[in-house]
């Protein structure tokens, strides 16, 4: 595998990390408070910040495409709703969605001006809506009964990779990319395991994504942009999953049981051990 570095290291859970805009500042959560909560980091893992006190549990941040503004959810008010919290003046603000129940897994369009999420309708069914950063235009996108989990964007904001159950009688995540635009769905993996969590490289050719290995833990492993040069990337006894890139692909966040705990780990592309 690759050289990796450990960057949070502390008797809690982290997890969710990814880059902003320039790469300078890492984004992730973590319950080292009691409770989840957002934090902020340098990309060396030092200067370790919470940004928002609250007593509420907010969860699952990412960011703005070229703004320092994180996007999150929070139950705040007894349901996951979606938020905004801009570094730059510090203000918090709810994005208005017209949806009763949870929202998860929200992700900002590459224009910065639309946003994908999950809807839970029910147990083990959730939907994906896309809606303008404002709360209009509201679009569903992915309606089955199914859970259809974790949508992100393509780099050209034209389609979404997600993970679902549908084709495997409810039994193993597999992946999937549809086109909004066209209209047309592409699965990706098709095997007894689980595969989920993918995104897509800054250049738009590869997918990171996570899946189960033999030992029963998940791993990441990259493929092509249309399924194909599977290949696993990380070995680890205590598994590692959730990858995000870096802005030039050189290395991906994910994180990884260690010592017990999930941590934030950096995979070093360049360095091979």
């Amino acid at each position: 595998g690759y050289k990796e570095v450990q960057l949070t290291s502390n008797n809690s859970d982290n997890r969710y990390a990814s880059y902003n805009k320039d790469g300078e500042i890492i984004v992730f959560e973590s319950n080292r408070d009691g409770h989840w909560q957002i934090y902020i980091m340098d990309i060396n893992g030092n200067r370790q910040e919470r940004i928002i006190v609250s007593n509420a549990n907010d969860r699952r941040p990412t960011w703005h495409p070229y703004k320092n503004i994180i996007l999150f959810e929070s139950d705040r008010t007894g349901t996951n709703e979606i938020y905004t919290y801009d570094l730059s003046d510090r203000t918090l603000k709810k994005v208005p969605i017209k949806l009763k129940g949870n929202k998860m897994f929200a992700q900002f369009a590459p224009n910065g001006n639309e946003l994908v999420f999950n809807h839970k309708v029910r147990d083990n069914n959730t939907n994906i809506y896309i809606i303008s950063s404002n709360g209009k235009r509201l679009n569903k996108i992915i309606d089955n009964a199914f859970e259809n989990t974790y949508p992100r964007y393509s780099k050209r904001g034209d389609a979404i990779l997600y993970f679902s159950k549908k084709h495997t009688k409810s039994v193993n995540d597999e992946l999937y990319v549809n086109n909004f635009i066209t209209k047309q769905e592409k699965r990706l993996t098709a095997s007894t395991t689980n595969n989920y969590f993918a995104t897509w490289s800054n250049n738009g050719t590869r997918l990171a994504y996570s899946s189960v290995v033999e030992i029963g833990v998940p791993e990441i492993f990259f493929m092509n942009k249309d399924g194909l040069n599977v290949r696993q990337i990380t070995f680890n006894s205590g598994g590692s999953t959730l990858p995000n890139w870096s802005p030039n692909d050189i290395n991906i966040l994910i994180t990884g049981k260690r010592n017990g705990y999930e941590q934030i780990c950096k995979i070093l592309l360049k360095e091979k051990l």
